[in-house]
């Protein structure tokens, strides 16, 4: 039996083989590329890749097929085909190697031993792949800061559990992970403050007390995994601290580059800014597995379900935006004792084939065909067409990071397959059985969702209240001021929310 692949990049990047350390080429591009390529885990364009690290040579295709090629000879003794390469996409075996980051993230801190949490801290051997910063390589940077944040935050709380963990069993080894937690905070520009930790020196233990500001940085989106009921990963992220908000999966989510992008990253910052934001990538999507069979509408009602398990979370106001309107609405029917109020932006109660208008489902159709063709590429009439309907006012920063969240969010088939699931989609007859307080949100020009949707929605919900904004965009952009209604409304109907009508019977 062969040995696995190992590749490291919590530290300095490493990959080893049956205990031995692999010798990698000098050039740092090309290392980063298979840190990279390990740690999305899933298979890239060229053009993509070629646009992170070589948009400037005369050649930069040339300049990746020579990165790949350098990477098969230094793995090639590993005998498992680790570096594969097709027409158009470049990535690594699945089957292939393991990865230290996934180890991490997949170690559940509650449930696992304290000698198992002690070995995830040993797997910390520095910054995430330190040393391999790409200056000139802009996107790549931001892919890099992101996860070096991340992997600050699991550190951090694998520290801090074995601090508290042992603090009555064994206090001098609780006392060394205090004390190892309390470096790392000081040490670090991204979580530290004027007085970022205090030690009680009292105390047989460490006694970490953050300064806000440093706990706030901390806390920065963490990203976690559960399993759904038929096996499928559902990747969970959590951000911010205050009343929790839940938002239910969309289409085209992707946890990691959301918050890299001008499109949704300041939906993130202002909901994370006085609340607990707990997101979550729906199945066949973002960072969630992409190979699935069953798209259907009950099973992510149940992917909604496991979320709200693994985050522990017992009551907290749950966000529908556009298709994830009507999962919202059926989880408030089943879990009202879990929801504290529900705010519904952009949505429909009745998917686009079940409306009964047929120049409608023509257009959609048509549509479905589109998205198999033209989804990820670099092809300008779809890009147009997808930005008029998704954010016609659209700056240009805004329509670039809308063409690279639909290459890194779902492939192609899958946003077929999930565009047709969700035209599909009829909770109407739920609509009169919501117990809970209701915001429904739409703006009055939404090209991708008619305005009519979300003012029957509203109307078939006891109680509720709407709020029409004065907005073309079916994603809220972030210099608009309905954007800034939008906030100021749902943060104050979720803190305040007005009780509901009694449900029809």
């Amino acid at each position: 039996m062969r040995d696995r692949l190992r590749i490291e990049v919590l530290g300095n990047l490493r990959l080893r083989s049956g205990g031995t350390e692999l010798d990698l080429p000098a050039s740092k591009k090309t290392r980063a590329l298979i840190a990279y390529l390990a740690v999305s885990g899933r298979p890239q364009t060229r053009e993509h890749l070629c646009n992170l690290f070589w948009e400037g040579p005369a050649d930069p295709r040339a300049s990746l097929r020579w990165s790949v090629h350098k990477l098969r000879r230094a793995t090639a003794h590993v005998g498992l085909d680790c570096i594969r390469s097709e027409s158009e996409r470049v990535y690594l075996n699945p089957d292939a190697f393991d990865l230290d980051l996934r180890e991490v993230m997949e170690t559940d801190l509650k449930t696992a031993s304290t000698s198992s949490i002690e070995d995830v801290a040993a797997t910390f051997r520095g910054r995430f792949i330190e040393g391999l910063d790409l200056p000139l390589c802009e996107g790549f940077e931001a892919w890099r800061t992101y996860h070096s944040t991340l992997a600050l935050s699991l550190r951090t709380g694998v520290l801090r559990t074995l601090a508290e963990r042992l603090r009555e069993a064994n206090p001098v080894r609780a006392d060394y992970y205090g004390k190892m937690l309390n470096t790392l905070v000081a040490g670090n520009e991204e979580i530290s403050g004027r007085a970022p930790y205090e030690t009680d020196s009292r105390a047989q233990t460490s006694t970490i007390q953050l300064s806000p500001d440093a706990q706030e940085k901390v806390n920065a989106p963490s990203l976690h995994f559960c399993r759904s009921d038929d096996g499928v990963r559902i990747a969970y992220s959590i951000a911010g601290s205050g009343p929790p908000i839940l938002r239910a999966a969309h289409w085209m989510s992707h946890l990691q580059y959301e918050w890299e992008s001008p499109v949704w990253r300041h939906w993130i910052t202002a909901l994370s800014e006085r609340a607990t934001l707990i997101r979550y990538d729906q199945r066949g999507n973002g960072l969630s597995d992409w190979d699935v069979s069953d798209m259907s509408f009950e099973r992510m009602l149940s992917d909604l379900e496991r979320v709200v398990e693994a985050s522990g979370v017992d009551r907290f106001a749950l966000l529908g935006v556009s298709q994830s309107c009507s999962i919202s609405i059926a989880y408030a029917v089943r879990h009202p004792e879990k929801v504290s109020c529900l705010v519904l932006y952009g949505g429909f109660a009745k998917g686009w084939r079940m409306r009964g208008d047929p120049s409608s489902v023509a257009s959609h159709e048509a549509m479905t065909t589109l998205i198999r063709e033209g989804w990820g590429q670099d092809n300008p009439a779809f890009r147009r067409l997808f930005t008029e309907l998704l954010i016609p006012d659209a700056k240009d920063t805004d329509s670039k990071s809308l063409d690279d969240l639909q290459e890194r969010s779902v492939s192609p088939e899958n946003a077929a397959r999930l565009h047709e699931a969700f035209g599909r989609t009829d909770v109407e007859e739920q609509l009169a059985r919501v117990e809970v307080p209701t915001l429904v949100v739409h703006g009055r020009r939404d090209a991708m969702v008619p305005f009519n949707c979300g003012r029957e929605i509203a109307a078939g919900i006891p109680g509720a209240r709407f709020l029409e904004l004065d907005s073309a965009n079916h994603i809220l952009a972030r210099d608009e001021p309905a954007f800034e209604e939008f906030i100021r409304e749902v943060m104050s109907f979720i803190e305040n929310p007005l009780p509901a009508m009694p449900p029809s019977r």
